[in-house]
């Protein structure tokens, strides 16, 4: 019994181990089957976010405060997943802007038949500077 409980604990170790990964924030356009003009994104590493949409007049249409919903306290995963849903809107030109305590980031997001797509590199990348004392 205590064999396998030992083989147990270090299985869930392992795997606990394969999941955590560093990576950058960026976004990434759903690719499955959804209803039209949705989009869905995620930022990585990021753990409280503030998300904003703007027309091409850069005009605000929305604006949420985004968190994570980490309930595994073993697992220290920072991810923020959130779908958009663009159907009442016209075809045209929008911007999501997304804003860590370390960069903003603005995508743009081409409304166009039924269909929305994010642009694959943001247009605009800035890192804010971080007082250190």
């Amino acid at each position: 019994m205590k064999k396998i409980l030992k083989l147990s604990f270090v299985l869930v170790v392992v795997l606990i181990a394969m999941n955590t990964r560093a990576t950058g924030v960026k976004f990434f356009k759903n690719e499955k089957a959804s209803p039209k003009k949705m989009v869905t994104f995620a930022l990585n590493d990021v753990n409280k976010a503030n998300v904003s949409i703007y027309d091409a007049n850069d005009k605000l249409l929305h604006t949420e405060k985004v968190y994570t919903l980490n309930l595994n306290p073993l697992k220290k995963e920072e991810k923020i997943v959130k779908t958009y849903d663009f159907n009442p809107l016209a075809d045209g030109v929008y911007h999501i802007v997304a804003e860590s305590n370390t960069k903003v980031m603005k995508y743009e997001v081409l409304v166009v038949n039924e269909t929305a797509t994010i642009m694959s590199d943001p247009y605009s990348e800035v890192y804010k500077t971080v007082a250190v004392k």
